[in-house]
């Protein structure tokens, strides 16, 4: 894994994670307001999509995507991370997930029949 540093994308070329745990992204308001009226507080972390160059794979931030797009924002700060396996990208939404403080957000989390 190569981590390639903060970079600004546009968020037409950021794209949800296929496999991405987390289904249901829930209300997505709140944190859109928050964002129209702070910005994005912590970046994504994206990997690149494969075949797609300037393309990108969200693995950390899906909900802060979906919101920013919401709230009206055409780009967000980025962590590109260069050469991750599939069950790397799979453990990294899973533990990005399990972190969250609403202990609720585990009933939206669906893992694919070949994840880990």
């Amino acid at each position: 894994m190569e981590v390639k540093g903060i970079v600004t994308i546009g968020l037409e070329h950021i794209h949800p994670h296929p496999d991405n745990p987390r289904k249901d992204l829930g209300d997505l308001t709140e944190l859109a307001e928050s964002i129209k009226k702070n910005g994005i507080m912590q970046n994504l972390t994206v990997i690149p999509k494969e075949g797609e160059p300037g393309e990108y794979i969200t693995i950390i931030g899906h909900r802060r995507s979906a919101a920013a797009k919401l709230a009206g924002v055409t780009e967000a700060p980025c962590r590109v991370v260069e050469g991750m396996t599939d069950k790397e990208q799979m453990s990294t939404m899973l533990e990005e997930n399990m972190q969250r403080n609403d202990p609720v957000s585990y009933t939206h989390l669906t893992l694919p029949t070949n994840s880990l």
